[in-house]
């Protein structure tokens, strides 16, 4: 695949391209989609995703929290959306770029 194909491909409509770092991110996809993919685009009720996912409600509710769940329950839950995960290189700040940024002067 050349690089004019990536290219598109990361602007097809309906394609989510986001870079999850932390339970967080994956908090606010969760919320989002589910407050988008109900009937004609509105809320899908947290019920209505636990079932789908096989989870519970309050599982559901722990992602829109941001707590810690497994790999495979996240999975489940955002194959309810059509989503999957893929990797990609994140530039996390060294020791020392965090060191300097928080010396008090």
């Amino acid at each position: 695949m050349d690089t004019e194909q990536k290219h598109r491909l990361n602007k097809t409509p309906g394609v989510i391209n986001l870079l999850l770092k932390n339970q967080l991110d994956l908090a606010a996809l969760v919320r989002n989609q589910r407050l988008q993919a109900g009937p004609k685009g509105g809320k899908m009720t947290a019920d209505t995703l636990a079932e789908l996912a096989g989870v519970s409600r309050d599982t559901i509710f722990r992602i829109e929290r941001g707590e810690d769940v497994s790999f495979s329950t996240a999975m489940a839950v955002l194959r309810v959306f059509g989503l999957g995960l893929s990797a990609a290189p994140v530039q996390w700040p060294t020791l020392s770029t965090a060191q300097q940024h928080f010396q008090t002067q």
